[in-house]
């Protein structure tokens, strides 16, 4: 849905359980012109899709989020100011078809948003 459209993943590695994704917005979205115009926000309903969309991308699987249990945006991101992000998704187990995930966004100056919640592989 906005994978390849409002953002990019320029590289992706893994370590144990831990997806790492290095990700680039295109500034120049449609959603920018609405969400603000004068100050480009990058919206918190599209964080939460990139996490999906990432994690989808990243592990090959085709998830779908079933509860978030703490979604936290701690700063703005703008993303003609942020022209890299990295995006750090863990499984921390997995219960049956559910996937226990934590999940943060930043660059090494700031922390942008952090998740902790269940997908299940559909």
């Amino acid at each position: 849905m906005l994978l390849g459209s409002f953002y990019n993943i320029i590289e992706s590695s893994k370590e144990g359980q831990t997806y790492r994704a290095k990700v680039s917005f295109n500034a120049t979205h449609e959603i920018f012109k609405g969400h603000f115009p004068d100050l480009p926000v990058v919206p918190g309903v599209c964080q939460t899709q990139m996490l999906q969309e990432t994690l989808n991308k990243v592990t090959g699987k085709n998830f779908e989020m079933k509860l978030a249990h703490h979604i936290k945006f701690l700063a703005l991101l703008n993303p003609t100011k942020v022209k890299e992000l990295l995006c750090e998704i863990k499984i921390d187990k997995e219960v049956g078809d559910t996937f226990f995930v934590s999940a943060t966004y930043s660059t090494p100056e700031e922390m942008f948003f952090r998740f902790k919640g269940e997908f299940v592989n559909g």
